[in-house]
């Protein structure tokens, strides 16, 4: 994940220091980790904290979208962001549990799925 991307973005809209963003950004990723475990990292990976905009981070890609109006969200206080957070970072977690369900189902008799 690009980090100097998701800064930019968030300063387009609140404009703040780079130790600010990366406060921001941790605590967003932890909140993400604590409801969606292992489905936020790259397969393998281990979360750092950043130190700076070049540092790799190992949150999927499709994550970011939520990590900014968390980001947002924390900074300006505005719910219309957490409530999106919420929306797509439950839409990353929904593809990436898909793409690794691989087909299987579970449930009862015949792969009912409950």
């Amino acid at each position: 994940m690009n980090l100097k991307e998701i800064f930019e973005k968030v300063n387009l809209v609140v404009p703040m220091e780079q130790r600010r963003f990366f406060n921001y950004f941790d605590d967003t990723v932890k909140e993400l980790e604590s409801s969606y475990g292992k489905f936020v990292f790259e397969n393998g990976e281990r979360y750092d904290a950043p130190y700076s905009l070049d540092d790799f981070c190992a949150v999927r890609p499709l994550f970011a979208p939520a990590i900014v109006d968390n980001i947002l969200y924390i900074a300006s206080s505005s719910e219309n962001y957490k409530t999106e957070f919420i929306r797509k970072a439950q839409d990353a977690y929904l593809k990436y549990w898909n793409d690794n369900a691989k087909g299987r189902t579970f449930g009862g008799e015949r792969g009912r799925v409950w």
